[in-house]
């Protein structure tokens, strides 16, 4: 005879057993490892043109997030955010859009981009009044 009195029916105050505490373990490492997911996972846009930059070894200053960043590709091809530009319209894009010419514009050319692209795309953008202009690259 037990001390403990009767619950549920079953002697002991014991509980039946539940077919969904099987599931309690698996759905705690479904939360896990969505958790997981959210904190090392890096959420962007993707870019239109597929860009490498070139490397380099000296560390430079980090770029800041204000202004535009422009892609150039190794073909040539120019684009701001999801649309392509020729070299003319990509500077009167930035001029509209960021309109603060003192904003960090940031040029990710490829490191296989043709010198006769992005070199008169830099004095477009010099002659336009953009004082602040950084080209990205990749340390090694």
């Amino acid at each position: 005879m037990s001390i403990l009195p009767e619950r549920d029916g079953l002697p002991g105050g014991e509980r039946e057993p539940d077919r969904n505490d099987r599931l309690i373990p698996m759905i705690n490492i479904v939360f896990l490892l969505l958790t997981f997911f959210m904190i090392s996972g890096t959420f962007g846009a993707a870019e239109l043109l597929e860009v490498e930059p070139p490397e380099v070894t000296a560390a430079g200053k980090e770029a800041r997030e204000d202004g535009a960043t422009l892609l150039v590709a190794r073909d040539g091809a120019i684009a701001i955010g999801q649309r392509r530009y020729s070299a003319d319209e990509a500077v009167a894009a930035l001029v509209e859009k960021v309109g603060d010419r003192t904003a960090e514009i940031r040029v990710k050319a490829d490191r296989a981009a043709p010198v006769r692209v992005v070199l008169p795309l830099l004095k477009k953008m010099a002659d336009s009044g953009f004082t602040r202009v950084r080209l990205i690259t990749v340390r090694r």
